[in-house]
């Protein structure tokens, strides 16, 4: 396999499997080949082989049989929630890696105004989680978010420097009945600008987005997104 040197190895190591899976090179629970055979195969490091593994069962191809070896799942994998809400798993699928820093974690009871601007029910309790998510040593993106009472069970002792969505909707198996998004492209806040570390002519982006939960449609969170106009750090010059 010659390989391009602009995409990191595992990530065309991982669209390679993906291929072949989708083509019934594997059919489905069948084992496909062994580690040290793809290693051989593609003549890469072991590391570099369980990344991209790693990446092939997080897309919903393959599962892992502990003792036994790797099968595939199914050949046709439909459409995920997580794309649509998770900058973790935009970044990963771009071979790149996010560290997360918690900046606030509490319990607080919805006031009214709190409540007319989440949808939260007014005097009902909610967890509050402010986060820094940080590409290769640059800050881009602050969270903000209004986890429901609703979800106080799926959340308990979770650790919020990993990835949220991943886990509600793939681990949990929540089921999204409705989410609803917005942004706008506004003046720069001295908050967004110490901790994103932006030029003070930079505009910044505020995206809201609202999560509703099946059966119900009860909101499972309210998030507040800040970054800036320009996301060249991640390949992009503006907001998707």
């Amino acid at each position: 396999m010659k390989y391009k040197p602009s995409i990191p190895v595992y990530i065309q190591i991982k669209d390679d499997i993906i291929e072949k899976i989708r083509q019934g090179k594997w059919q489905e629970n069948q084992k496909i080949s062994s580690e040290q055979q793809l290693i051989a195969e593609y003549n890469v490091g072991r590391g570099t082989v369980r990344e991209a593994i790693k990446l092939v069962i997080d897309e919903g191809y393959l599962y892992i049989k502990k003792g036994v070896g790797t099968f595939v799942s199914q050949k046709d994998v439909g459409i995920s929630i997580e794309p649509f809400v998770s900058l973790t798993y935009f970044i990963k699928m771009r071979g790149l890696q996010l560290i997360t820093t918690i900046l606030k974690e509490e319990e607080m009871v919805v006031t009214k105004e709190l409540s007319e601007y989440t949808g939260l029910e007014q005097n009902s309790k909610c967890l509050f989680v402010k986060r820094v998510r940080v590409l290769e040593g640059n800050p881009i993106a602050i969270e903000e978010f209004y986890f429901s009472e609703k979800s106080f069970d799926y959340l308990k002792d979770y650790d919020f420097t990993k990835g949220i969505s991943h886990y509600l909707f793939e681990d949990m198996k929540i089921e999204v009945g409705r989410m609803s998004m917005d942004f706008e492209v506004l003046q720069l806040t001295e908050e967004v600008k110490d901790l994103l570390k932006l030029e003070a002519k930079t505009k910044m982006i505020k995206s809201c987005r609202t999560v509703r939960m099946n059966p119900g449609n009860e909101i499972l969170y309210f998030l507040q997104f800040y970054c800036g106009e320009k996301l060249s750090r991640i390949g992009i010059n503006g907001f998707v």
